[in-house]
């Protein structure tokens, strides 16, 4: 079993782990890790400690797959890139005659730089247990369900992995061709670009707000071409229409036109108008109406969401119940569960009603984004166990606070109502 710590000093955040196998043994593979950068592998250092050899990982802007992905899928472009990262890192090993079965293939020991998309690997030397199986099983627990392509690839590799057929060069060419060369010569400036990231998950009521302000501009924005597409079905008719009258008009003013002609020009008539009316009303409809009517009733249905029943007094009516016991309700269920802002220039709260919720700077990244210099990319996680919520410091720089006391790195803490939350220089009272 593995002791691991995690520390921060003024500006590195450090993975720790404990050298169970003793000062002397694993010195060659111990020296290849420290003494050289290594493509791919996390820097590291050793230390030496009251007798104990200490593994100093560097993991500073970095975040693990297990708090990357706690609420997101892993689609076909990111398993295609930690397949041909991990591809890359085989290959340093063997340059330096390093065993790859030490590579520590645990979700919390992968890391990721979330600005890059680069894929960091942890080494520690003779690695008691094969971990790949539990990567598999974390791949396809996490793996995108609306991705087939990821979801087959993920089981087939589950498959090939299980029956100890799992060939790396093999699983790449499942992407493509020339995955193989790829990541034998791959340039790392590709891997260097900045990652686009999809499914945002909204989970506050702020974010709400601006998602629904960017949906009614992009709907403003379209509404000169939905107009347009209107006005070019209805014109036809007006110029069949338009034909029609003047054809009427030219048979009944140049001919003599007998009793049974003159009905058949009536009857034309009233088809023609007929149809101008016609057109005319359900353009008027489509252009007005019909959207006056779709706000009317997207009003009606978050009125009827969001809005609590009152009675005549303007007091909140609650339904008929029978009289008895009070029941004790936790402050769990009664709390509003949100971060107020304490700093009067940044009106802002952070609503913990839907939970995992990780806060940071990056927008993609992370599932509410706080716009102020000092909090990091992916700064920190709120999480619920029961009734209970934890925050959770994601190696941010500045550091995660609770009552004035700054959290250890990846530590978890239970807040409780009445709790200062401090995410670098913002401060939030918990309610």
């Amino acid at each position: 079993m593995l002791e691991v710590k995690y520390y921060k000093d003024y500006r590195h955040n450090y993975l720790i782990i404990k050298n169970n196998n003793g000062v002397s043994e694993n010195i060659y593979q111990r020296k290849m890790v420290t003494e050289n950068k290594i493509q791919g592998l996390l820097a590291s250092q050793e230390r030496y400690i009251n007798g104990d050899v200490l593994l100093y990982y560097e993991i500073t802007s970095k975040q693990s797959m297990l708090s990357i992905y706690d609420g997101k899928g892993i689609g076909m472009d990111e398993l295609r890139k930690l397949l041909v990262q991990l591809k890359i890192v085989n290959d340093m090993l063997q340059k330096y005659l390093l065993d790859g079965r030490s590579l520590l293939l645990l979700p919390e020991y992968i890391f990721q730089n979330i600005e890059t998309g680069e894929y960091f690997f942890l080494y520690y030397p003779n690695a008691e247990e094969d971990s790949l199986p539990k990567l598999m099983d974390f791949l396809i627990s996490k793996v995108d369900g609306e991705d087939m392509e990821a979801v087959e690839t993920v089981y087939k590799l589950a498959d090939l992995v299980s029956r100890e057929q799992f060939v790396l060069d093999e699983a790449l060419k499942w992407f493509q061709d020339d995955a193989g060369e790829e990541a034998k010569g791959i340039d790392m400036e590709m891997l260097n670009q900045n990652q686009e990231y999809k499914d945002h998950f909204w989970q506050n009521e702020e974010n709400h707000e601006v998602e629904k302000e960017s949906l009614e501009r992009l709907q403003d924005n379209l509404k000169p071409v939905r107009n347009r597409k209107v006005m070019l079905q209805v014109i036809p008719v007006w110029i069949i229409c338009l034909l029609s009258t003047g054809a009427l008009i030219y048979s009944g003013y140049f001919y003599e036109l007998s009793y049974q002609e003159e009905i058949y020009v009536t009857v034309g008539w009233i088809v023609t108008a007929a149809l101008m009316a016609a057109s005319t009303a359900w353009l008027w409809y489509m252009l007005f109406y019909q959207g006056k009517e779709k706000r009317e009733q997207k009003k009606t249905e978050e009125t009827k969401r969001y809005a609590p029943v009152y009675g005549d007094s303007g007091q909140t009516q609650a339904p008929a119940a029978d009289m008895g016991n009070t029941v004790y309700i936790p402050w769990t269920e009664n709390c509003e569960n949100k971060l107020y802002c304490l700093d009067r220039k940044k009106k802002c709260h952070i609503d913990l009603s839907r939970l995992p919720l990780t806060v940071g700077k990056l927008a993609g990244a992370v599932d509410m984004v706080l716009e102020e210099s000092s909090v990091s990319r992916m700064h920190a996680k709120f999480s619920r166990d029961g009734n209970k919520i934890f925050i959770t410091d994601l190696n941010s720089t500045n550091g995660t606070f609770r009552n004035g006391m700054r959290l250890t790195p990846n530590a978890s803490e239970r807040i409780e109502p009445g709790d200062e939350i401090r995410l670098g220089k913002l401060k939030f009272i918990y309610r």
